[in-house]
C-alpha cells in the first residue's frame, strides 16, 4: 500500500501482518551424523529420511486416514492361524499348538497384532520397518519387537553368503540352500549401536536378527508410496496457512492511494497501519490531509487537495483460496493408496451398492493382498520355518463383505437341488440369530440328514400353514427354504 504526497514524493507505509499460528512438524536432527563415513552406513537421500517422511505426514490433512485405513482394515481383525492343505488336527495338532503359544507369547506387553499394526504405520509413513526377532531369554519361542525406523541404517551389501531355507514340498520338509548378498543393520539409542543381521543369516560377531520390511526394491531403503507427490502435500499445507492467514488479517486488495495537493496527517497514516484484521471489519476510515493550496484567495483555478485510490487487483476473493487445488491433491493421495473415498470419511455421494463395490474393490484388490504378504514375509517364510512349524500358517483376518441378493441367489439355488444337509442350516442359523448352536446336541446321523429326507419324514413342517397346492416334495421343500431364507436375507441385510 502507498501514498504518493505531492510535494515530497512518494512514500511506503509498510501494513503489518500478523503471522498465523499454524503448528509445525519438528524436523528431528539425523542421529547418524557423525557414523556414516565409520561405519559405512548408507545415507537416506534428501528428504527421504524416516525423521523427515513422518513429518511430513503430520503436515498432511489426508495421509493419517489414509494409514488408519490400512491398519483397521488389514490387521484390525486379527490374527488367525490355518492349516495347510491336506492337514488337520490329526496330522498338525502339535504345530497349531506351538504356533498359537508363540503368536500369544512373542511379545508380552503388546499383542501380536498390535506389533502389525505399528508395522503397518512405518511402512506407510517412510516406506520401512524394522522388527527384531531376539531368540534366548528363557523361552523356546523367540521374542519380536519393533524397531523405529528413525533408529535403524544400513550398510552397503557384503559378499555373498550361503542361506539355509526349509520348505514343505508335498507333505514333505526339505532344506536348500542359496546364495545371497546380506546388509548389516546399526540400531542407534543415545550414542551406543546395536548391531543386527537380516533373518536366518550368519555374520560373524553379531547374533542379534532382524526383519527389514519395505516398500520398493531400488536401492538399501524403501520408499513411501505418497512419496512423489510430496510437492502436493506441501503445497496442500501451505494453501491452508494461506486461509489461516486471511481470517488473521481480513482481505488485503492491493492499491494505490494518491494525495493531492496535500499529505495525510500523522493520525491518518497510524489509521491505515492499523486497518487490517477482523477488528476493521464493517468499519469506517476517516482520513485527514493537509493540504497546500496553489493560488492566492482570489485565484479561481487555485488546486484543492484531493484523495484518490486505485486498485491494482480487482479480482475478488472467495471465501478460501485453492479449494479446488486441494480437492485434487487428496484424490492423488487416495489414489496413491488405491482407497476409495468411503473409507476416509468422504461419503457423501455413496449408497449402499456403490459403498459395497467400493469396499470389496479395496478388499479384494489392497487389503487381502496387503494381508498375505505381510504375514508370509514375517511368519509363513521366516518364523514358522524357523521353528519347525510348517503345517500350519498364520493369516490376518478380514471383514465379510456379502451382497444379499448373491447371497440369498446362492442359497435357493442350493436349496432349489436338494443338496442341503441339516448341519449346512446351522452356520446360517447362527449368523442371522445372532447366536451359537452347539452340535454336540444331534447325532452325525442327524446332522448328515438332507433337508428334503427331514421333511419327507415330518409333513407338517412343510406347511405350517396348511396342505400346499403342489404333490412334488422336492418343490414343496424348496418353497419352505426360501421362504426362510428370503426372511433372513431381511434380517441379517443391516448385518452385511
Amino acid at each position: 500500500m502507498s501514498v504518493l504526497e505531492d510535494t515530497s514524493g512518494p512514500t511506503f507505509i509498510p501494513v503489518t501482518i500478523a503471522k498465523a499460528e499454524v503448528p509445525s512438524s519438528e524436523r528431528l536432527p539425523d542421529l547418524f551424523t557423525d557414523n556414516y563415513t565409520p561405519d559405512n552406513l548408507i545415507a537416506y537421500t534428501k528428504g527421504g529420511d524416516p525423521a523427515s517422511c513422518k513429518a511430513i505426514v503430520k503436515e498432511s490433512n489426508i495421509i493419517p486416514q489414509c494409514i488408519d485405513a490400512y491398519k483397521r482394515n488389514i490387521a484390525g481383525y486379527g490374527i488367525a492361524l490355518e492349516y495347510v492343505v491336506g492337514e488337520s488336527d490329526q496330522t498338525a495338532q502339535h504345530e497349531w499348538d506351538a504356533a498359537d503359544k508363540f503368536l500369544k507369547t512373542a511379545n508380552l506387553e503388546k499383542s501380536t497384532d498390535t506389533i502389525i499394526e505399528d508395522l503397518i504405520t512405518d511402512l506407510e509413513d517412510c516406506g520401512n520397518a524394522y522388527l527384531e526377532v531376539a531368540r534366548g531369554h528363557g523361552s523356546d519361542f523367540p521374542a519380536l519387537y519393533r524397531i523405529p525406523p528413525m533408529n535403524v541404517r544400513c550398510t552397503p551389501e557384503h559378499d555373498r553368503v550361503e542361506v539355509r531355507y526349509q520348505r514343505m514340498i508335498k507333505g514333505k520338509v526339505e532344506t536348500f540352500t542359496q546364495q545371497s548378498y546380506v546388509r548389516k543393520y546399526a540400531q542407534k539409542r543415545g550414542s551406543k549401536i546395536t548391531w543386527f543381521r537380516p533373518f536366518g543369516t550368519k555374520i560373524e560377531g553379531i547374533s542379534t536378527e532382524i526383519i527389514h520390511l519395505r516398500h520398493g526394491t531400488d536401492g538399501a531403503y524403501g520408499e513411501p508410496r505418497w512419496f512423489g507427490n510430496t510437492p502436493g502435500i506441501l503445497g496442500s499445507r501451505r494453501a491452508e496457512e494461506l486461509n489461516l492467514s486471511y481470517f488473521s488479517n481480513g482481505r488485503m486488495l492491493k492499491m494505490i492511494l494518491t494525495v493531492i495537493n496535500g499529505r495525510l496527517t500523522k493520525r491518518s497514516i497510524e489509521l491505515l497501519k492499523e486497518a487490517k484484521g477482523q477488528d476493521s471489519q464493517d468499519g469506517i476510515l476517516y482520513l485527514e490531509v493537509e493540504g497546500d493550496e496553489i493560488g492566492g484567495p482570489l485565484d479561481e483555478n487555485r488546486e484543492k487537495s484531493q484523495i484518490k485510490l486505485d486498485k491494482l487487483n480487482d479480482l475478488l476473493q472467495q471465501d478460501a483460496l485453492f479449494l479446488d487445488y486441494g480437492k485434487e491433491k487428496k484424490s492423488d493421495i487416495l489414489s496413491a493408496f488405491r482407497l476409495p473415498p468411503i473409507l476416509v470419511g468422504q461419503s457423501s455421494d455413496y449408497n449402499r451398492a456403490t459403498a459395497n463395490a467400493a469396499l470389496l474393490f479395496a478388499e479384494e484388490q489392497v487389503f487381502q493382498p496387503y494381508r498375505q504378504w505381510i504375514m508370509d514375509e514375517i511368519f509363513n517364510n521366516r518364523l514358522f520355518p524357523d521353528m519347525g512349524i510348517h503345517r500350519v500358517k498364520a493369516t490376518l483376518r478380514g471383514p465379510k463383505i456379502i451382497d444379499p441378493e448373491d447371497r440369498k441367489a446362492m442359497l435357493e439355488f442350493i436349496a432349489d437341488r436338494g443338496i442341503m444337509l441339516v448341519r449346512d442350516l446351522i452356520p446360517i442359523a447362527e449368523e442371522i440369530l445372532g447366536t451359537t448352536i452347539d452340535e454336540n446336541k444331534f447325532s452325525k446321523e442327524y446332522l448328515d440328514t438332507p433337508i428334503a429326507q427331514l421333511a419327507g419324514s415330518q409333513p407338517a413342517l412343510l406347511d405350517p400353514e396348511g396342505p400346499g397346492d403342489t404333490d412334488d416334495l422336492q418343490e414343496r421343500v424348496s418353497i419352505i427354504a426360501k421362504r426362510l431364507l428370503r426372511k433372513g436375507s431381511a434380517e441379517v441385510g443391516v448385518h452385511v
